[in-house]
């Protein structure tokens, strides 16, 4: 069937309304539709002749059968085809429809980022709400979407005690007392295994040793007392100055030391909350870190080449990373009354109705409607008759509007006010309220006249380093690569923070496409990578110096470049020991293509590369045969097995290498598991539903360009969802196509992008 011009469907608008189409949509799912999806079969458990109005109740379905007409996958090749004008005729009337039934946008609250976010940016403080804010839940890839965001009884008790914890740190009654800790080998410990009589930590002279990382979560934590190994106990609150003297021995490059929280004695339940690039001859470094009372802190060394041994049966070979003193200083308090107390309290005496509207106005850059401030202000009275100080009255009033509604989401009217517009902009580029600067631009009408300078300001201010994290943390899930191995028995030189740094390229690709303003093609494929010292390493590119990421010219038979050649990408695709072509193939129709596909949740299909690639392909092949399967697996394994050549670390190989484990009894009874390698031939040579042959990473790369303009229309759909807080359907494809039509004279610039984006008319409506 052939495709059709989207300007075609535009003309739907025209058409008369849903009654009037009813017959022609009957009439069409009849003759070509029904005997697939009817009453004696329901292929992909779909049916079709159900009254036009049921159907339409199912936005979803009715998004599908709109997808699979205009790419023309339905009916399928065998069947009779219906004319092209039929089909374009039937294409208006759903379009048309979803246009006219699309949902307003819900009501959208901040997430936890924001949250965490917003406070900072308010009051100078930077808060871990790790623990007390649930986490956000996914929809569809982003965590912004209003749909998804349900406020439970659970999350409501859980934003009071957030509320409260903020409140009590922002606002406090006493002057903290900062103090100082010194530390050395003598109050230094580390990580007791007692399987194997040690973790590969240990005192030598004046210096503590660490040898490695995992999986014996070799650590240093520290005591007061230099006969206790009871671990030391952040005291209150508050911003610490950590001062530590360490150096790498027998390393002839950079090494990491990971800075933790949880008990040394028990590491298994650490959280790195900071790494520190350690460059080759330092001496030590010194960061400041925002503690609660009751943190413990913990060093391991994340670069370490192999895990913690026991030192009594193997000595250690390679680097290790000596610590020898550590000064704590904290909590640290640059001036009293605080900035922040200073910001909610910026006189001695305020009375209740002028607090809560000061306090409100800060929180929310909006005063409160009157029926809104009266609760607030009684709260304020009731504190006061009290006795209260003024300080907890302020906590009070906080209290409860950190609580309400009035903060915890964001306002949204049907068309945005000037001000709505700054916030939905802010938390766009920094996930954040907005500041002085983009206000005065929103009340003036600057904003909406011309938004292109406020964006342009605000894509050069750091915190843009928040979007950035954050849509491609979320966008490429490239947080996950390092979930599992790699396994250090298979993939012996692949080191842990080569596979921290696998997770970072992407975004560092991001950030570099967007500061420099280039194509958005670069994403499908490019002539440099984005890479640091072991980045650099692993690919076998020129050396790079330090952790930091830097674009390295290609070479020019070299098949990287692009996301899909990246080595996280190809990880993350994968398990500990086979690669994955239908993981492979489904991440880049989602992510690239920005196609929904949601496999059935009674299917689970299993293809490790154990059973040989002759058998892995017939299976694969076989599952493409049932009808309910075929028109999503007839796009995705393609992709995937395109990519085969690649094994699951992202190396290049030529044949598989297939891992079986195999028990084996030592000692007793005590077990190991021996492991069996088998290496089978590749075979991955497979034709897109369009006839395209694609065998490789240089014919996926050609076939992704060819489709360059859905992909770039894909992309540029995750980033209006991401910016707009909702999911992009049909209903957005004249929104999509503008953006894309308007940077095509900037060769597709990501950051003329966002600028597009920013610009359309649908950014300022709800």
């Amino acid at each position: 069937m052939m495709r059709l011009p989207w300007t075609m469907l535009l003309v739907g608008f025209l058409l008369p309304g849903p009654l009037s189409a009813e017959p022609k949509l009957d009439q069409f799912f009849a003759q070509n539709c029904v005997k697939c999806h009817g009453p004696e079969k329901q292929n992909g458990e779909v049916r079709l002749d159900k009254p036009i109005g049921a159907l339409f109740a199912d936005e979803e379905l009715m998004e599908t059968i709109a997808s699979v007409l205009e790419a023309g996958e339905m009916p399928p090749e065998e069947a009779p085809q219906p004319k092209a004008e039929a089909v374009a005729e039937i294409m208006q009337l759903l379009q048309k429809q979803l246009l006219a039934q699309r949902p307003v946008n819900p009501l959208k609250r901040l997430t936890r980022a924001e949250y965490t976010n917003t406070m900072r940016d308010l009051f100078g403080v930077n808060f871990d709400f790790i623990g007390l804010l649930p986490p956000d839940h996914v929809e569809h890839g982003f965590d912004k979407f209003g749909e998804a965001q349900l406020m439970s009884p659970h999350q409501l008790m859980a934003y009071l005690k957030t509320a409260r914890f903020v409140a009590e740190r922002l606002l406090p009654d006493v002057k903290p007392e900062t103090r100082k800790w010194e530390f050395d080998a003598r109050h230094f410990h580390g990580s007791k295994n007692f399987a194997t009589g040690g973790g590969g930590d240990y005192r030598d002279g004046d210096d503590y040793v660490l040898t490695g990382f995992r999986p014996y979560r070799s650590n240093l934590h520290f005591s007061i007392d230099p006969e206790s190994h009871n671990q030391f106990v952040v005291p209150a609150f508050g911003v610490y100055r950590l001062e530590v003297k360490a150096h790498s021995e027998k390393s002839d490059e950079g090494e990491i030391i990971g800075i933790n929280l949880g008990d040394g004695r028990h590491p298994t339940s650490f959280r790195t909350i900071r790494r520190i690039p350690m460059p080759h001859g330092s001496k030590g470094f010194t960061t400041e870190l925002t503690l609660n009372a009751g943190d413990q802190l913990a060093f391991t060394f994340d670069s370490a080449r192999v895990p913690g041994r026991s030192l009594v049966k193997k000595p250690h070979k390679g680097p290790s990373m000596r610590f020898s003193h550590m000064k704590l200083t904290g909590p640290l308090t640059e001036q009293w009354p605080t900035a922040a107390m200073k910001a909610m309290l910026p006189k001695p005496n305020m009375k209740p109705t002028e607090l809560v509207d000061h306090i409100a106005l800060l929180l929310t850059q909006r005063l409160l409607a009157a029926e809104d401030r009266k609760a607030f202000v009684e709260i304020a009275r009731s504190q006061e008759k009290s006795g209260a100080s003024m300080t907890a009255i302020a906590r009070s009033v906080l209290i409860a509007l950190l609580t309400s509604p009035h903060f915890i989401y964001k306002a949204e009217s049907p068309e945005l006010t000037s001000v709505e517009r700054a916030h939905r902009l802010s938390y766009f580029l920094w996930n954040s309220a907005p500041d002085a600067g983009l206000l005065n631009a929103a009340k003036s009408g600057a904003l909406a006249k011309d938004p292109s300078a406020q964006v342009e300001r605000m894509l050069k201010d750091a915190r843009s380093g928040r979007f950035i994290n954050d849509f491609t943390r979320q966008w490429l899930q490239l947080d996950k690569v390092d979930d599992f191995g790699p396994d250090v028995r298979v993939f012996k030189n692949v080191r842990r923070m080569t596979v921290d740094s696998m997770g970072r390229e992407g975004r560092e690709l991001f950030r570099h496409m967007l500061e420099k303003g280039l194509s958005m093609e670069h994403f499908i494929d490019s002539d440099f990578v984005m890479a640091n010292d072991r980045l650099a390493r692993f690919y076998g590119l020129p050396a790079v110096e330090g952790d930091a990421f830097v674009p390295v010219k290609l070479p020019n038979k070299s098949e990287r470049g692009g996301l899909v050649a990246q080595a996280g990408f190809l990880k993350l695709t994968s398990t500990d020991f086979a690669t994955s072509p239908i993981h492979r193939g489904s991440w880049i129709l989602k992510n690239l293509y920005n196609e929904r596909i949601e496999p059935p949740a009674d299917v689970l299909i299993n293809e490790p590369d154990i059973r040989g690639a002759t058998t892995v392909r017939e299976a694969i092949l076989k599952h493409q045969q049932l009808e309910s399967c075929s028109r999503c697996h007839s796009k995705i394994d393609p992709l995937g097995f395109a990519l085969e050549y690649y094994d699951p670390v992202g190396r290049k190989r030529r044949e598989y290498r297939h891992v079986e484990e195999f028990p084996v009894e030592r000692e007793g009874t005590t077990f190991t598991k021996k492991l069996k390698f088998t290496k089978v031939p590749i075979d991955a040579a497979m034709k897109l539903p369009g006839g395209r042959e694609v065998r490789d990473l240089p014919t996926l790369k050609a076939a992704l360009m060819a489709d360059k303009e859905r992909i770039l229309k894909g992309i540029i759909g995750k980033l209006i969802s991401y910016a707009h807080g909702r999911e992009v359907t049909r209903a957005d494809r004249p929104h999509v196509d503008a953006v894309f039509e308007s940077i095509a004279q900037k060769d597709f610039s990501l950051r003329a992008a966002i600028h597009a984006i920013v610009a359309h008319p649908a950014f300022g409506q709800k």
